[in-house]
Protein backbone atom coordinates (compact mmCIF):
# COMPACT_ATOMS: atom_id res chain seq x y z
CA UNK A 1 0.00 0.00 0.00
CA UNK A 2 1.80 3.62 -0.95
CA UNK A 3 0.63 7.09 -0.46
CA UNK A 4 -0.29 9.63 -3.10
CA UNK A 5 0.56 13.15 -2.84
CA UNK A 6 1.62 12.66 0.59
CA UNK A 7 -2.53 12.65 1.41
CA UNK A 8 -3.93 9.77 -0.02
CA UNK A 9 -3.96 6.36 1.43
CA UNK A 10 -4.63 3.22 -1.44
CA UNK A 11 -3.39 2.27 -5.22
CA UNK A 12 -2.41 5.28 -6.79
CA UNK A 13 -4.03 6.56 -10.17
CA UNK A 14 -4.41 10.08 -11.95
CA UNK A 15 -7.32 11.68 -13.22
CA UNK A 16 -6.31 13.71 -15.78
CA UNK A 17 -3.82 16.02 -13.97
CA UNK A 18 -7.17 17.76 -12.62
CA UNK A 19 -7.68 18.32 -9.26
CA UNK A 20 -6.96 16.15 -6.60
CA UNK A 21 -7.22 12.19 -6.67
CA UNK A 22 -9.16 10.17 -4.46
CA UNK A 23 -8.16 6.61 -4.21
CA UNK A 24 -11.35 4.30 -3.08
CA UNK A 25 -10.24 0.61 -2.30
CA UNK A 26 -12.73 -2.12 -1.78
CA UNK A 27 -13.05 -5.72 -0.36
CA UNK A 28 -13.12 -7.55 -3.15
CA UNK A 29 -10.07 -6.12 -5.59
CA UNK A 30 -8.85 -2.65 -4.43
CA UNK A 31 -8.89 0.09 -7.63
CA UNK A 32 -8.13 3.35 -8.50
CA UNK A 33 -11.35 5.99 -8.60
CA UNK A 34 -12.20 9.30 -9.59
CA UNK A 35 -13.64 12.02 -8.11
CA UNK A 36 -17.09 11.03 -9.45
CA UNK A 37 -16.96 7.56 -7.72
CA UNK A 38 -19.10 6.88 -4.96
CA UNK A 39 -17.29 5.98 -1.55
CA UNK A 40 -19.50 5.14 1.07
CA UNK A 41 -17.20 6.53 4.08
CA UNK A 42 -14.54 9.43 3.92
CA UNK A 43 -12.11 8.20 6.49
CA UNK A 44 -10.17 11.56 7.57
CA UNK A 45 -6.89 11.12 9.90
CA UNK A 46 -3.15 12.13 9.72
CA UNK A 47 -2.31 9.37 13.25
CA UNK A 48 -0.79 6.23 13.02
CA UNK A 49 -3.89 4.98 13.61
CA UNK A 50 -5.53 5.28 10.55
CA UNK A 51 -4.21 2.50 8.25
CA UNK A 52 -5.61 -0.09 11.12
CA UNK A 53 -8.91 1.89 11.13
CA UNK A 54 -8.55 1.82 6.96
CA UNK A 55 -7.81 -2.17 7.07
CA UNK A 56 -11.09 -3.45 9.25
CA UNK A 57 -13.42 -1.11 7.66
CA UNK A 58 -12.03 -2.30 4.15
CA UNK A 59 -13.53 -5.34 4.42
CA UNK A 60 -17.28 -4.13 4.05
CA UNK A 61 -16.93 -0.61 2.65
CA UNK A 62 -15.49 1.77 0.01
CA UNK A 63 -13.31 3.76 2.16
CA UNK A 64 -11.87 6.83 0.85
CA UNK A 65 -9.05 8.09 3.17
CA UNK A 66 -7.02 11.33 2.96
CA UNK A 67 -4.80 13.09 5.93
CA UNK A 68 -5.57 16.50 4.51
CA UNK A 69 -8.58 18.60 5.03
CA UNK A 70 -7.89 20.17 1.95
CA UNK A 71 -8.78 17.16 -0.06
CA UNK A 72 -11.72 15.72 2.06
CA UNK A 73 -13.33 19.23 1.34
CA UNK A 74 -12.62 18.94 -2.44
CA UNK A 75 -14.16 15.04 -1.81
CA UNK A 76 -16.67 16.19 -0.02
CA UNK A 77 -18.06 18.68 -2.62
CA UNK A 78 -17.67 16.45 -5.94
CA UNK A 79 -18.79 13.05 -4.82
CA UNK A 80 -20.05 13.50 -1.09
CA UNK A 81 -20.03 9.76 0.86
CA UNK A 82 -22.24 8.25 3.09
CA UNK A 83 -20.73 8.94 5.94
CA UNK A 84 -17.64 10.60 7.05
CA UNK A 85 -15.13 9.97 10.02
CA UNK A 86 -13.07 12.92 10.72
CA UNK A 87 -9.92 13.14 13.27
CA UNK A 88 -10.47 16.85 15.73
CA UNK A 89 -6.74 17.38 15.22
CA UNK A 90 -5.90 17.63 11.66
CA UNK A 91 -2.38 18.79 10.30
CA UNK A 92 -2.78 22.85 9.75
CA UNK A 93 -6.35 22.07 9.84
CA UNK A 94 -9.36 21.54 12.45
CA UNK A 95 -11.48 18.65 12.06
CA UNK A 96 -14.19 20.95 13.52
CA UNK A 97 -14.30 23.35 10.37
CA UNK A 98 -14.46 20.06 8.36
CA UNK A 99 -17.74 18.59 10.20
CA UNK A 100 -19.55 22.35 10.17
CA UNK A 101 -18.79 21.78 6.46
CA UNK A 102 -20.28 18.41 5.87
CA UNK A 103 -23.20 19.29 7.51
CA UNK A 104 -24.24 22.69 4.98
CA UNK A 105 -24.32 20.18 1.83
CA UNK A 106 -28.02 19.73 0.74
CA UNK A 107 -27.94 16.17 2.24
CA UNK A 108 -25.29 16.03 4.72
CA UNK A 109 -23.65 12.90 5.46
CA UNK A 110 -23.49 11.85 9.28
CA UNK A 111 -20.10 12.80 11.07
CA UNK A 112 -18.61 10.57 13.29
CA UNK A 113 -15.23 12.43 14.90
CA UNK A 114 -12.34 10.85 17.14
CA UNK A 115 -10.25 12.66 19.17
CA UNK A 116 -8.33 11.98 22.34
CA UNK A 117 -8.75 15.27 23.71
CA UNK A 118 -12.51 15.38 25.41
CA UNK A 119 -12.24 19.02 25.80
CA UNK A 120 -12.68 19.44 22.17
CA UNK A 121 -16.12 17.33 21.91
CA UNK A 122 -18.54 20.42 22.75
CA UNK A 123 -17.21 22.49 19.58
CA UNK A 124 -17.79 19.40 17.36
CA UNK A 125 -21.12 18.91 18.88
CA UNK A 126 -22.17 22.60 18.11
CA UNK A 127 -20.84 21.89 14.54
CA UNK A 128 -23.16 19.11 13.65
CA UNK A 129 -21.70 15.84 15.00
CA UNK A 130 -23.35 13.01 14.88
CA UNK A 131 -21.49 10.74 17.20
CA UNK A 132 -18.12 10.62 18.97
CA UNK A 133 -15.70 8.24 19.87
CA UNK A 134 -12.56 9.30 22.40
CA UNK A 135 -9.18 7.67 21.98
CA UNK A 136 -8.01 5.29 22.52
CA UNK A 137 -10.63 2.66 21.45
CA UNK A 138 -11.20 -0.34 20.09
CA UNK A 139 -11.11 -0.96 16.20
CA UNK A 140 -14.25 -3.15 16.34
CA UNK A 141 -16.05 -0.24 18.54
CA UNK A 142 -15.18 2.07 15.48
CA UNK A 143 -16.70 -0.39 13.17
CA UNK A 144 -19.78 -0.86 15.23
CA UNK A 145 -20.79 3.02 15.60
CA UNK A 146 -20.51 2.94 11.62
CA UNK A 147 -22.98 0.70 11.20
CA UNK A 148 -25.28 2.17 13.59
CA UNK A 149 -25.12 5.72 12.12
CA UNK A 150 -25.43 3.84 8.29
CA UNK A 151 -28.38 2.55 9.41
CA UNK A 152 -30.06 5.51 11.16
CA UNK A 153 -29.33 7.47 7.88
CA UNK A 154 -30.77 4.89 5.30
CA UNK A 155 -33.87 4.70 7.98
CA UNK A 156 -34.03 8.75 7.92
CA UNK A 157 -33.55 8.73 3.95
CA UNK A 158 -36.90 6.13 3.56
CA UNK A 159 -38.91 8.30 6.58
CA UNK A 160 -38.21 11.18 4.09
CA UNK A 161 -39.22 9.57 0.93
CA UNK A 162 -42.26 8.88 3.07
CA UNK A 163 -42.91 12.03 4.25
CA UNK A 164 -42.50 14.39 0.90
CA UNK A 165 -45.54 11.86 -0.20
CA UNK A 166 -47.68 11.38 3.06
CA UNK A 167 -47.01 14.64 5.09
CA UNK A 168 -47.26 13.52 8.06
CA UNK A 169 -46.14 15.37 11.19
CA UNK A 170 -45.40 11.21 12.91
CA UNK A 171 -42.40 10.56 10.36
CA UNK A 172 -41.23 14.37 10.83
CA UNK A 173 -40.57 13.73 14.37
CA UNK A 174 -38.63 10.74 13.74
CA UNK A 175 -36.78 11.32 11.13
CA UNK A 176 -35.62 14.59 13.16
CA UNK A 177 -34.92 11.93 16.06
CA UNK A 178 -32.89 9.96 13.71
CA UNK A 179 -30.69 12.86 13.07
CA UNK A 180 -29.31 13.30 16.08
CA UNK A 181 -27.01 10.02 15.69
CA UNK A 182 -25.76 8.40 18.47
CA UNK A 183 -25.66 11.62 21.08
CA UNK A 184 -28.63 12.32 23.20
CA UNK A 185 -29.88 15.87 24.40
CA UNK A 186 -31.39 16.05 28.22
CA UNK A 187 -33.50 18.85 28.10
CA UNK A 188 -33.63 18.58 32.08
CA UNK A 189 -30.37 17.88 33.18
CA UNK A 190 -28.77 21.11 34.10
CA UNK A 191 -24.93 21.28 33.48
CA UNK A 192 -22.90 21.51 36.88
CA UNK A 193 -20.33 23.93 36.11
CA UNK A 194 -22.85 26.55 34.80
CA UNK A 195 -26.00 25.12 35.60
CA UNK A 196 -27.69 25.70 32.55
CA UNK A 197 -30.59 22.98 31.33
CA UNK A 198 -29.81 20.69 28.39
CA UNK A 199 -26.58 18.76 28.16
CA UNK A 200 -25.72 16.13 25.69
CA UNK A 201 -24.52 12.48 26.42
CA UNK A 202 -21.63 11.80 23.15
CA UNK A 203 -19.78 8.38 24.54
CA UNK A 204 -20.06 5.76 27.23
CA UNK A 205 -16.98 5.21 29.78
CA UNK A 206 -18.20 2.10 31.25
CA UNK A 207 -22.12 0.15 31.82
CA UNK A 208 -23.12 3.11 34.44
CA UNK A 209 -20.99 6.52 33.25
CA UNK A 210 -20.98 7.99 30.24
CA UNK A 211 -19.46 11.44 29.12
CA UNK A 212 -21.66 14.73 29.09
CA UNK A 213 -21.34 18.17 27.19
CA UNK A 214 -22.92 21.45 27.62
CA UNK A 215 -22.79 23.63 24.69
CA UNK A 216 -23.19 26.88 26.80
CA UNK A 217 -20.19 27.01 28.97
CA UNK A 218 -17.67 24.03 26.71
CA UNK A 219 -17.78 21.95 29.31
CA UNK A 220 -17.16 18.41 29.77
CA UNK A 221 -17.72 15.79 32.57
CA UNK A 222 -18.25 12.07 33.63
CA UNK A 223 -21.48 11.59 35.38
CA UNK A 224 -24.02 8.43 35.92
CA UNK A 225 -25.41 7.15 32.58
CA UNK A 226 -28.94 8.68 32.26
CA UNK A 227 -32.03 6.16 31.23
Amino acid sequence: MRSFLGSLVGDPDTCGGKGATFIVTTSFAPSPASPTQIADLLLVDASSDAPTYAALLRGSYRVATTASAEVARQFLHRQPPALVVTELELPSADGVDLCREAKKLTLPPPVLVTTADAARVPDALAAGCDAVLLKPFAPNLLYARIGRLLRARSEMLRLRARQSSLKTAHLADRSSELLGGTNRVWPNTHCPYCNHSGVTSFEFCSHRRAWYACLECRKVWIAKRLE
